[in-house]
């Protein structure tokens, strides 16, 4: 195990030395189970199967918690695998989120009226195999259209479920009020989300999920509707960038192609075999994600429509944020 790395890696964040002695071991329980099953890799050397693997461990002996997976994310960040910390992103990133949904649920309709959709509804525990997960969300949205309209489920999808700090965006009011125009603002924020990539890739550094390399930067760069918008009239037009873009433009297949651009923890697998259908409307959750940052920008909640999702066979997915009422620099 890479120890010595590892160990750098907390001290020269000032981590506790307890987490840091917790991690530890942790880490030495992972390569103990690995050496239990024969096997003689080490740790850092592992394949994504044997990582599923070890997760399906967590699960069946009660240790898929959270900061067990940021523990495993720290250590293939220090071991430069780069793969393994994203496929740990396909686990993590579903944290909160139905939870979310289903308290916004309550605030729509009603404690007596959730509470009896939310019976037939089941949350995935953190480290469920990813090919059950979009069973939970094809339950969810049968239970909700049998019980809600169309404009509800919307509203109830299309927000911020992920929880990102409001303060996170506060910094890009700045730019666009030093802007002239909104069509200057977004020309900016594209460039200087370009200048970032450039800089991840320069330092060999994971960009959120995403390995970051000339093609990736070209294809963003060729774009401004990926990330930042192009405004006609009174909406934004917003393409969001693939989930896995190195492995998006290296696909031989369009099939390949919508499973690499598709963020969505719970609904990707689909895109991969068709033992499940996931109702395209579940992209609302997405529009909610892409269009947060422009409520914060304009102090309002915007209403956002999914123009194409792999869901629906496109192989990109792309959303119209309207500014009706929105009195924005022109």
């Amino acid at each position: 195990m890479l120890v010595a790395e590892f160990t750098s890696l907390y001290e020269r964040n000032n981590l506790d030395q307890k987490d840091l002695n917790d991690a530890l071991d942790f880490l030495s329980e992972l390569q103990a189970e690995l050496s239990s099953n024969h096997l003689k890799h080490q740790l850092e050397d592992i394949d994504i199967n044997i990582l599923d693997e070890l997760i399906h461990y967590l699960l069946l002996f009660r240790k898929n918690i959270v900061v067990n997976f940021v523990i495993m994310m720290r250590y293939f960040k220090v071991a430069k695998r780069h793969d393994l910390f994203i496929h740990l992103t396909r686990y993590t990133g579903s944290i909160g989120v139905m939870e979310s949904i289903l308290s916004k649920l309550v605030r729509v309709v009603g404690s007596s009226k959730a509470d009896e959709i939310k019976s037939s509804i089941q949350i995935p525990e953190l480290g469920a195999p990813l090919l059950e997960m979009p069973s939970y969300i094809d339950k969810m949205m049968s239970t909700f259209e049998k019980h809600l309209t169309e404009k509800q489920i919307k509203y109830i999808l299309a927000d911020n479920h992920h929880h990102i700090p409001k303060e996170a965006f506060l910094q890009e009011k700045v730019y666009y009020e030093q802007a002239l125009t909104l069509d200057d603002y977004l020309s900016d924020l594209h460039q200087r989300n370009i200048d970032e990539l450039k800089q991840f890739q320069k330092e060999n550094r994971v960009w959120y999920e995403q390995e970051i390399n000339d093609q990736v930067i070209e294809f963003v760069s060729s774009n401004q509707e990926i990330l930042s918008a192009v405004r006609y009239d009174d909406k934004l037009y917003v393409t969001k960038i693939p989930y896995d873009t190195k492995a998006y433009l290296e696909a031989s297949t369009i099939e390949k192609k919508r499973y690499h651009a598709c963020h969505c923890p719970f609904a990707k697998v689909v895109l991969q075999n068709d033992q499940h259908h996931i109702s395209p409307e579940w992209c609302n959750c997405s529009g909610g994600f892409t269009k947060y940052q422009f409520d914060i920008l304009f102090d309002k909640e915007l209403d956002v429509q999914c123009l194409e999702t792999p869901l629906k066979g496109d192989i990109l997915c792309r959303f119209a944020i309207s500014l009706e009422g929105i009195d924005y620099k022109k």
